[in-house]
């Protein structure tokens, strides 16, 4: 996603190889210079010379700012045999077409904002299994700031700015990721739908719904354009829409979709202020904790039990897990039936209550949001 840090994170690889193996970083988003296919010619040729008959580690940053990039990265690549690491905006860059590009020859590593994890490193905070009684109430401070304001870099970095840059970052987002990219001319129906969307995240919706509600208030767009904005917004990583578990995989296509938002901070900056609630906001943080390592609506669902009772998440054939800020006995019952139907085993995250329950012969952790968000789950 935009603005998640991928510059940072390609300039860490080049300083630990550049020592060890020979090494070029070339940023093609500087002012300094004018993006062509030749220019990428003449950097190779450059390092040609400063490392002859030597593999070379080529970093290109911002790629995507250069026409016709892809035929010299082949070469480099598959009949040279050098190394290329590249980033680039998911407006023109995605690692979808990078690996129909090269054939197969790629490893694509997607980008989010700040995990709780690195949230506690960038405030010094150590982790480790020592939690004192000032620790934690400080990690339970910064948990409720990345609750409301999300982990982008910049917005730790620069909390007296945080707002503003978030609003920043959904105009840049819808504009040059969505608008610019699929050139959209109705620009006033994606931002409604948009701020639709992120206003409902966690709840079930269907398109009908949506364009329903989009008529009502004067805009006639139709279902299979709402789908292409969906489609849009998920391709850019900013929104991602996960559907109910099922066998059937056409079953899981006609579902309802819940949306979550890559961050908490962009939901802060266009709900409506009387959406103001916890348990949302926790459940958008464990959804992106379990999708940083499953894929959504393939690995990843919501799961409906047999009782028509909703569970937040369904990790294929593992876990069962349910967001709330209190455990109750309802909790409990629509799990126990959801486990005894689908085998799996079951965790209830809660912001701070934390112990085991055994019902039927299945037993339920019950995890802290802080907790969870550190786990290795």
């Amino acid at each position: 996603v935009r603005r998640s840090g991928k510059t940072s994170i390609l300039l860490s690889y080049f300083q630990k190889i550049k020592d060890k193996k020979p090494a070029v970083f070339f940023p093609f988003d500087d002012d300094r210079i004018y993006p062509t296919k030749e220019l990428i010619q003449v950097v190779v040729k450059v390092a040609k010379q400063l490392y002859p008959d030597k593999k070379i580690y080529f970093f290109f940053d911002e790629i995507q700012e250069v026409n016709g990039w892809e035929k010299t990265v082949k070469r480099l690549v598959e009949r040279e045999n050098h190394v290329v690491f590249l980033t680039g905006s998911s407006s023109k860059l995605l690692g979808k077409e990078i690996a129909s590009s090269l054939r197969g020859r790629t490893l694509t590593k997607e980008v989010f904002p700040l995990s709780f994890r690195e949230v506690l490193r960038f405030n010094n905070v150590k982790i480790d299994n020592n939690y004192s009684e000032d620790k934690l109430s400080k990690v339970m401070g910064i948990l409720r700031e990345m609750l409301s304001y999300g982990s982008f870099p910049e917005v730790i970095l620069r909390k007296r700015y945080r707002e503003d840059i978030l609003k920043e970052y959904v105009d840049i987002m819808l504009i040059r990721d969505v608008v610019e990219r699929h050139s959209i001319r109705n620009i006033k129906a994606l931002k409604v739908f948009f701020r639709f969307v992120v206003n409902s995240f966690s709840s079930p919706l269907s398109i009908n719904s949506i364009a329903n509600y989009m008529k009502s208030i004067g805009m006639d767009i139709t279902r299979n354009t709402l789908y292409e904005y969906l489609d849009y917004l998920n391709e850019a990583y900013i929104v991602f829409p996960l559907r109910k578990y099922s066998h059937s995989l056409k079953e899981v296509e006609r579902s309802k979709f819940k949306t979550y938002v890559v961050d908490n901070g962009l939901i802060k900056v266009l709900q409506h202020p009387d959406l103001k609630n916890r348990g949302r906001l926790m459940e958008n943080l464990v959804f992106l904790k379990l999708r940083r390592r499953y894929k959504e609506n393939e690995e990843l669902f919501y799961y409906v039990n047999s009782k028509g009772k909703e569970i937040d998440f369904f990790v294929k054939d593992k876990l069962l897990v349910e967001v709330t800020q209190e455990v109750d006995e309802r909790h409990i019952e629509k799990l126990v039936k959801a486990m005894e139907e689908v085998e799996g085993k079951a965790v209830i995250v809660s912001w701070d209550k934390e112990g085991v329950v055994e019902k039927r012969g299945k037993r339920i952790k019950i995890v802290p949001l802080w907790k969870f968000l550190l786990s290795k789950e």
